[in-house]
């Protein structure tokens, strides 16, 4: 929580004097045509280098809190660390002050393994043992939603503080068979976990139709059984071909954790990637 804390001073700060400081004495609205009061794009997203641990506690413990294994999906299941999806994106703005925004993608990763290791429990009861065939589906669903305040828009730069809501979806599924005399177990983890964010964010037009965006999103609580983190960076480049039409693409990264004790989801989650994205845009 408090390295959160310091991330967000650290990074209004030097939002502020990198990209606000040299104008103080300029004004800080202008008369410069709004070309994107709606904007949306849709293209391919890439996230590799993912690394996700996880961990199951019992639902029904028979005696206090029963704690599951933790699990590397990708290291010990070889659940794919790379996947793509089509991700869209847009806002709508309400003059050159506020928006909202919205972010949309899922995914669906598989992996299939021959467990060799220590025996690992999961769940209610579910033990994994050297030898035992092991199956994992990880579907992953992002849907954000977000308002921000542009206290600078000009023709030549933006900077915009702000809130939003992220709806992290958590669906994993393993599926362990035991032998033949034995049989299967499944256990699952599935939950909608809302994730408040401040939002920071920036534009720097190069020319009138090349341009970079910068976004920032950070989130840390803690309250009750529920902790979570969230760090999302994410730096565009854009090339209007025309007024309505352009192409973009760009770098993020994000990291997010969770430990919880939900009606669905009790353990936690830690999960990161670097993404790559490659778009199509209209903006009216």
């Amino acid at each position: 929580m408090q390295r959160v804390k310091i991330l967000l001073v650290l990074a209004i700060s030097m939002a502020l004097l990198s990209v606000c400081g040299p104008v103080w004495a300029q004004k800080t609205y202008d008369d410069h045509e709004m070309k994107d009061r709606f904007y949306i794009t849709i293209g391919g997203f890439n996230r590799t280098d993912l690394r996700t641990t996880l961990r199951l506690d019992a639902k029904s413990p028979q005696a206090g809190l029963s704690l599951g294994a933790i699990i590397g999906l990708e290291s010990l299941f070889k659940v794919d660390n790379s996947v793509s999806t089509v991700r869209l994106d847009g806002w709508y703005r309400f003059g050159k002050k506020n928006r909202i925004a919205w972010t949309f993608w899922q995914s669906q990763r598989d992996g299939a393994s021959v467990y060799e290791g220590e025996p690992l429990e999961i769940g209610d009861e579910v033990v994994i043992n050297p030898g035992d065939s092991v199956a994992v589906q990880d579907d992953s669903r992002l849907l954000a939603v977000n308002w921000t305040y542009s206290f600078l828009n000009v023709a030549k730069y933006e900077a915009w503080l702000g809130v939003g809501l992220n709806f992290s979806t958590v669906d994993t599924t393993i599926d362990v068979n035991l032998g033949d005399i034995v049989g299967e177990a499944q256990e699952q983890a599935k939950g909608t976990v809302p994730v408040p964010t401040i939002n920071l964010g920036g534009r720097w037009n190069f020319t009138p139709r090349v341009r970079m965006l910068f976004f920032l999103q950070l989130f840390g609580l803690k309250y009750g059984d529920y902790e979570g983190r969230l760090n999302n960076t994410r730096l565009l480049a854009e090339w209007d071909i025309t007024k309505n039409f352009g192409i973009g693409g760009g770098f993020e990264r994000f990291a997010f954790e969770v430990d919880a004790e939900g009606e669905d989801f009790r353990g936690s989650l830690d999960t990161s990637y670097t993404g790559f994205s490659l778009y199509l845009k209209g903006q009216l």
